[in-house]
């Protein structure tokens, strides 16, 4: 039986891991320490070294929410329907989210039963010179504008599908649901891992963490 996710066969699609599979989770922690402990290093040295590997990780992070912030990454299409992703998304959820709605040029729809919005969408997959089609099944409600694909890449990834996207293009929508701009991926989000205070860090030089960590002190009290 095929493990996709974390271990547990048949939950790849049905449930939210945002794309993370078994390797991938071990790549992720190895990444994350790479450079800063191998396996010859004490105890106390992976204890620093920790410190630093997360120095760096949260540096890194500050960058890139600086960027989401300061930069907007270009439109490639005139859809109305890509401004709330390119508004609010970190730059590279909304790279991930231009790349669907740039393939939906290899997507045909058609309405298999639109009283109940149920929808067909051919797409045409490409691998080296040969090509194939593939049929997804979409269902549209007009109501509150969800759209559900057999696919189900929002359901694993987050990300909103072509064939979602193909639909609700077709049906004229252009505000989508907050439901499918997750706040994980916000430009707008706080980051609580960037506020750990390290065991070398000089909070002198950190107004923004003294802040943090004194309005924590203050509500420890109170929860006590």
């Amino acid at each position: 039986m095929k493990k996709d996710v974390v271990g547990f066969p048949h939950l790849s699609k049905i449930h939210f891991w945002a794309g993370m599979s078994t390797t991938q989770r071990s790549e992720s922690m190895n990444a994350f320490f790479d450079g800063y402990v191998n396996s010859k290093t004490k105890l106390k040295q992976f204890v620093e070294q920790y410190d630093s590997a997360l120095r760096d990780k949260i540096g890194k992070g500050n960058q890139v929410d600086f960027q989401s912030f300061s930069t907007l990454i270009p439109c490639v299409t005139h859809f109305v329907i890509k401004k709330r992703f390119q508004a609010v998304s970190t730059n590279a959820k909304f790279k991930k989210f231009q790349k669907e709605l740039t393939e939906k040029i290899y997507c045909e729809v058609s309405c298999v039963d639109e009283s109940s919005g149920l929808f067909d969408v051919c797409e045409v997959l490409f691998f080296g010179e040969g090509s194939k089609e593939v049929h997804l099944t979409i269902h549209f409600n007009k109501e509150n504008n969800e759209v559900q694909c057999s696919c189900q890449l929002f359901e694993f990834k987050g990300i909103l599908c072509k064939h979602a996207i193909s639909i609700l293009i077709r049906m004229g929508v252009s505000n989508v649901p907050m439901k499918y701009i997750l706040s994980r991926w916000s430009k707008n989000l706080r980051r609580c891992h960037t506020k750990i205070k390290l065991v070398y860090d000089d909070l002198h030089n950190n107004p923004e963490a003294q802040r943090y960590h004194e309005f924590q002190r203050k509500f420890d009290k109170a929860v006590d």
